[in-house]
């Protein structure tokens, strides 16, 4: 029979989005090249059609089927490429209405049924490790045979979808042969840059299987641990590199080191071999499966980093989870494996079911604290199959319905999340996972550690580019729509005629200085969470340069300021109807207790001689859980030569800098985001300070 196996058009950008999926890797698909091997051992004709490596859309598969005719077709389907495989399935049966579809992968694994429900054009669900199964399903459509008994498939009868049971797990992994590799462009791959000395790496896969329990894994493959032998890796190993050119491999298992007695075996035929002269490998491994004496000896046989799931920086949450093991046996592990000389890969997850805030600032604080050579950070993804699917299902944090939201690191692409804490919003999270990657990369110690890394042209390119990404996403937001409304310059000016206006910088002549001071509240506002009850209060809100945008994310929005008369005027020009402008002290505010979900702060905190007093009245009117937004001059030497730059002279009333007025605000509300703009890493040339509090809750 002739068989095309399909790894659908997922991209990096798809998974990672524009700015990290240049990082990305693209793996050889080892599960299509294990299936290939194995029908051509059954004497079928394959081939496969990797569409990422290759550069094809689903019209151009269509067009390679229609070049070479095929009897059946199998398509890859993971849950974030679901969408992706769903477009080639449906083009491909519009095209070739007669041919038969076979889809498999941990997707229609865990939801065999509704995956044949929603898609008409899928024939068959291969369920579960596929090779046999799906050896067994070609045969039996070649001869003819009725496939009703096939163990390990999915399909349709009568207008019914049945599932048939699968098989049980393949016992000896050495009875499937070695991944038909040949099929693939094996030039065009390459691994994750942080995961490559070279920037070239094969993956070789060494085990099946994973008995712990974590709450976030479906175990596809199953608890019991099984291996292929010493022998069969070396020779896979082997022909890597005699084939290939390989010299950096990567040892594919959940969790390498479970056995130590074959992962010592394994290190001391990778030694004896001649091949740790050759290579050098990294793996996954996890912090309470290895010990000195083991390390030591992956280290002799040429391993140089390992991958450990870290996760959170919370025991509580480590706990929630089911990972089993504590913060300090992660610190103990991580200072052995450091000490042994092997690089060290920590994977960290942020929004997990229940997590606050504080809790992932805790874990990007665990992280510093670890100093890995490389940190990665998903946000939390149910994955359907999964303990914590089901909780988040019942807890009702799932926030979408579509299968191309489900990817750990949405917070660099453009669309939703699958999931955030109960509590907490998308906008957050994402903002949370850049977040977290500056707070590790852009650091003294980690840039000096990076420059004595580079040893060739192409490496300062790669860490300029990650520098970039990484300051792009500490600059204020270049979003169209995402800014402060800009009020038109002669309007500001004809709103301030024969009033008193504090801040005439948003009309001033000088374009640079508006620039500044409009992106400076472009960068207040992408601090800002609308809540479920609308009701702002512009503290000091002057001529009233954030009104308009207030009134358009609010129900209800109060300014309120000693000379309202500036604002008075825009209100009426803009047909502000939920604005409501209020004359009067900020010391003796006018409002009951808890009145507003947000108090804005911009440039007013400053002229308050009796600070303290002035924020213990802010906290009195703030709701439980409500937030200060707050922005003030840093009065650093940069903002004073600025002021010389632009001819401002310090106002008399500003008594308090950014860093006194925070240690105040730090009394009533806890911090949430503390920023400088227009640089936030780089404070001796920022000119203001941002931040985000939140009131406790009762």
């Amino acid at each position: 029979m002739r068989v095309l196996l399909i790894n659908p058009p997922y991209t990096t950008e798809d998974r990672y989005g524009k700015d990290l999926g240049r990082f990305g890797p693209l793996n050889e698909p080892l599960g299509l090249a294990y299936l290939a091997a194995s029908l051509e051992q059954g004497g079928h004709e394959v081939s496969i059609s990797d569409a990422p490596a290759l550069g094809l859309t689903s019209m151009g598969i269509c067009k390679l089927v229609e070049e070479r005719a095929y009897d059946l077709i199998g398509v890859t389907m993971l849950t974030p490429m679901y969408t992706r495989s769903v477009e080639v399935v449906k083009a491909l049966k519009h095209a070739f209405p007669g041919i038969t579809i076979v889809v498999g992968g941990p997707h229609p694994t865990i939801l065999p049924r509704e995956t044949l429900i929603e898609n008409k054009e899928i024939d068959f669900a291969v369920i579960g490790e596929g090779e046999l199964i799906f050896l067994d399903l070609v045969n039996a459509l070649e001869n003819g045979s009725n496939t009703d008994d096939t163990p390990g498939i999915a399909y349709r009868k009568d207008n019914t979808v049945i599932v048939n049971q699968p098989p049980g797990m393949i016992t000896n992994l050495d009875d499937l042969p070695i991944p038909a590799r040949h099929l693939l462009p094996m030039h065009a791959y390459h691994i994750t840059k942080s995961r490559s000395q070279s920037g070239h790496s094969f993956t070789v896969s060494v085990a099946r299987g994973c008995p712990f329990n974590c709450g976030f894994c479906c175990r596809i493959f199953g608890r019991k641990v099984r291996h292929h032998s010493v022998e069969r890796t070396i020779e896979e190993i082997g022909i890597l590199v005699s084939d290939y050119g390989a010299r950096e491999i990567n040892l594919e298992a959940d969790t390498i080191t479970i056995n130590r007695h074959f992962i010592g075996s394994l290190c001391d035929g990778i030694t004896h071999s001649g091949l740790s002269k050759r290579i050098t490998w990294t793996c996954e491994s996890r912090i309470d499966t290895v010990n000195e004496d083991i390390l030591r000896k992956m280290k002799e046989a040429g391993c140089w980093q390992i991958s450990y799931g870290v996760e959170t920086g919370s025991q509580r949450l480590l706990d929630l989870i089911h990972k089993d093991i504590s913060l300090e046996q992660i610190e103990r592990t991580f200072a052995i494996t450091k000490k042994i000389g092997i690089s060290i890969r920590a994977f960290f997850m942020l929004g997990i079911p229940t997590e606050t805030r504080q809790e992932s600032l805790k874990t990007i604080s665990f992280a510093k604290k670890l100093d890995a050579r490389w940190s990665q950070f998903t946000v939390f993804t149910p994955f359907p199959g999964t303990e914590l699917y089901d909780f988040a299902l019942k807890e009702g944090g799932l926030m979408s319905q579509s299968w191309a939201d489900y990817k750990t690191h949405g917070g660099w692409t453009e669309g939703s999340l699958a999931y955030v804490p109960k509590g907490r919003s998308i906008e957050e999270m994402k903002k949370l996972q850049k977040q977290a990657y500056r707070a590790v990369y852009l650091r003294p110690r980690v840039f000096v550690r990076l420059l004595r890394d580079i040893d060739s042209v192409k490496k300062i390119k790669e860490y300029t580019v990650g520098f970039w990404v990484l300051l792009k996403t500490a600059l204020p937001s270049q979003n169209k729509g995402s800014g402060v409304s800009r009020i038109d310059r002669e309007d500001l000016k004809r709103f301030a005629t024969g009033v008193y206006v504090d801040s005439p910088v948003y009309f001033s002549s000088n374009p640079l200085a508006r620039f500044i001071n409009w992106k400076k509240l472009d960068f207040v506002l992408s601090l800002l969470l609308v809540q479920e009850i609308h009701w702002v209060l512009d503290l000091g809100c002057g001529n009233g340069v954030m009104l308009p945008t207030l009134s358009d994310k609010f129900d209800s929005v109060v300014g309120i300021d000693l000379h309202t008369t500036a604002a008075s005027r825009m209100k009426l020009e803009y047909g502000l109807s939920n604005v409501f402008l209020v004359r009067a002290n900020g010391m003796r505010l006018p409002f009951k207790d808890e009145s507003f979900c947000t108090v804005l702060a911009t440039s007013t905190l400053e002229h308050f001689e009796d600070l303290d007093e002035a924020v213990a009245e802010i906290a009195r009117i703030t709701k439980p859980g409500g937030f200060l937004l707050f922005l003030s001059p840093t009065e650093n030497m940069f903002y004073r030569f600025g002021r010389l730059l632009f001819g401002y002279k310090k106002p008399e009333d500003h008594y308090y800098s950014a860093r006194e007025i925070e240690l105040v605000l730090k009394k009533y509300f806890t911090s949430e985001v503390e920023r400088y703009f227009p640089i936030s890493f780089l404070p001796f040339v920022s000119a203001y300070r941002v931040g985000r509090f939140r009131k406790a809750r009762t």
